[in-house]
């Protein structure tokens, strides 16, 4: 476990590598969930072994995986009732796939002041996000991560996402008048 989250760290901590802790994290939960609720030694209580969890979650982007954070976040819930900021992040990523709900009353909601493509709540984009993240990794090794880079990251990920059969738009189609780097 404690070779999962140091790789993980590295991968948040490095630009451009977050996107693997999407497969660490499953891995790191499967094992989390086959220990009991607490482990003398490591975590005494049912709530350490909730915040070791969470911790876990600080490593990912939640919306990349947001069907998974969901598992998590109630195992969290299960095991630590009182975690009101674990109740306020399982409710946005509740929100947050159910498409029921409009971008804007979401956004407003959550205080979000970017809007994103609808298809990001979608499962479909959700379970191709991996191999879409490797793909754009690959594709602009070497570029220099500076000013524009953005653009050349959202161009590779359309592209990528369109050979995987889904539409999306990049943050600044989506968010006309905002000005990116």
């Amino acid at each position: 476990m404690a070779d999962i989250f140091a790789e993980m760290v590295k991968n948040y901590s490095s630009m451009g590598d977050g996107w693997k802790n999407l497969s660490l994290v499953k891995d790191a939960f499967a094992l989390m969930q086959s220990l009991p609720d607490t482990l003398p030694g490591e975590y005494e209580t049912p709530a350490e072994k909730g915040a070791l969890l969470s911790q876990m979650l600080y490593h990912v982007d939640e919306t990349q995986a947001a069907r998974f954070c969901i598992k998590v976040r109630e195992e969290i819930a299960r095991l630590s009732p009182d975690d009101t900021c674990n109740q306020t992040a399982l409710t946005m990523l509740k929100d947050y796939i159910d498409e029921s709900i409009p971008m804007e009353d979401f956004c407003k909601k959550h205080n979000r002041l970017l809007k994103f493509d609808p298809a990001e709540r979608s499962a479909e984009y959700e379970a191709v996000i991996p191999e879409v993240e490797k793909a754009v990794a690959k594709a602009l090794k070497g570029h220099v991560r500076g000013m524009g880079f953005c653009f050349a990251y959202w161009a590779a990920k359309r592209a990528e996402l369109a050979n995987r059969g889904l539409e999306w738009n990049s943050p600044s189609c989506c968010n006309p008048g905002v000005m990116f780097d």
